[in-house]
């Protein structure tokens, strides 16, 4: 199990060496410039005002549990140039970006950052086949920010630069 996660790490390490970011919007000059927004029951987010599916063709939503936001998290990953990969056995996902490994596991409260344990507010979960992962985590850790509007239920990821 061990030798299976080392070779997901590895392989994540260099995948992300090699993924570019994505596109910075007209009248940007940042490289990798980004805004991503999405609301809590719709399956479509904007990417620097192109709309998109987050999980393509399955209708998967962001929702919310213990007032934290969870979501197909891949779609979003890709949008910012990271990778990810999934161990079925040990039903963990690992999460690259830069030189940042971000691995959680199903059920488990204990998250990693670069191999430092973290303690979420609420555990990933699988629903309707679909792992669903707290965002705020994942792109903070990433170094983005994150915000949430109450009143319209959407949450924005904005990032400034590749890493």
């Amino acid at each position: 199990m061990k030798k299976m996660i080392s070779l997901c790490i590895v392989f994540l390490q260099l995948a992300v060496n090699m993924a570019g970011c994505a596109a910075a919007p007209a009248g940007d000059t940042s490289p990798g410039a980004f805004t991503i927004i999405m609301q809590i029951g719709n399956p479509v987010m904007s990417v620097n005002g192109e709309k998109k599916e987050i999980d393509l063709k399955r209708g998967t939503v962001p929702i919310v549990t213990q007032d934290r936001t969870l979501l197909p998290v891949r779609a979003v990953v890709e949008e910012i140039g990271g990778v990810t990969a999934w161990d079925e056995e040990t039903q963990t996902v690992l999460i690259g970006y830069g030189n940042d490994i971000v691995t959680l596991a199903i059920g488990s409260r204990t998250a990693y950052l670069n191999d430092k344990a973290e303690t979420l507010d609420t555990a990933p979960v699988i629903i309707n086949h679909r792992t669903m992962l707290p965002i705020r985590f994942i792109a903070e850790g990433f170094g983005f920010t994150v915000r949430w509007e109450e009143e319209t239920q959407t949450i924005t990821i904005t990032g400034a630069e590749e890493k």
